[in-house]
């Protein structure tokens, strides 16, 4: 039996990079899992790559900043499984501009994705997960959110440190339902995201770094993975560090 035997997962942004290494160890430890991604021919791709035999995976085209699109994608996810049991908000944007080269659109596209999205999908899970009496939501913030990066942008630091804290009060509300709330702070991740930005930069960002070896995909993976299994019943508003030992003093 694996871990997350037959639990019906939601995985946003999970069309490649950092969501969809999340939904293959899900599928490792035996998930139903619905991808979500804006774009939706990648995402349908991704899922019948994950699962070519079908019945265990499906991808379905969402906007997350969009309510409609949201809800669309979760009544077909629950009607297709007839459950749902985990959350993971992964889906997000980077748009680095300094400060005074940085358009009010450019600070507002990047808020509405990372935190209005994750705000719209998480509201919209809540009501199937109290009527379970269970559930588990993970949502992907970030090292900019909690501390001053090089490379990262206001606007993507608000945003994360936005879904920190929407994460501890989400905790808080839903706890009594037996819902559990939890966040993720990658360090630097090699991912497609992250390749936006310069060597120089990528270096900035693993400045103080305890060990040597890189971040992948798979780190990130595995947190989320203990954090959405019943190995994290004790957990809840958590924010969990995953960086390397960065903060080490």
């Amino acid at each position: 039996m694996g871990r997350i035997e037959n639990k019906v997962c939601i995985v946003t942004g999970s069309a490649r990079g950092l969501g969809l290494s999340i939904a293959e160890e899900f599928f490792k430890e035996g998930a139903l899992i619905a991808l979500m991604d804006l774009n939706g021919k990648a995402v349908e791709e991704a899922a019948k790559k994950l699962d070519p035999g079908g019945g265990r995976v499906i991808g379905i085209p969402v906007d997350v900043t969009d309510p409609g699109q949201v809800k669309q994608g979760i009544d077909r996810t629950v009607g297709h499984f007839g459950s749902l049991d985990i959350l993971v908000n992964c889906a997000g944007i980077l748009k680095h501009l300094p400060i005074e080269e940085m358009e009010l659109a450019d600070f507002e596209s990047v808020i509405k994705v990372n935190l209005t999205g994750t705000f719209l999908v998480c509201k919209a899970v809540v009501p199937y997960m109290k009527r379970q009496g269970r559930g588990k939501i993970v949502n992907i913030a970030s090292l900019g959110g909690r501390t001053g990066r090089p490379g990262v942008g206001v606007n993507y630091a608000a945003s994360k440190a936005g879904v920190i804290g929407l994460t501890q009060t989400l905790a808080r509300e839903v706890g009594p339902w037996n819902i559990y709330a939890n966040a993720i702070a990658p360090g630097p991740i090699l991912t497609e995201l992250t390749k936006q930005a310069s060597p120089e930069v990528f270096a900035k960002w693993n400045a103080g770094r305890a060990v040597t070896k890189d971040g992948l995909p798979r780190d990130i993976a595995l947190a989320a993975l203990f954090l959405a299994s019943e190995e994290s019943d004790w957990v809840t508003g958590v924010t969990l560090d995953v960086n390397g030992g960065i903060y080490i003093k």
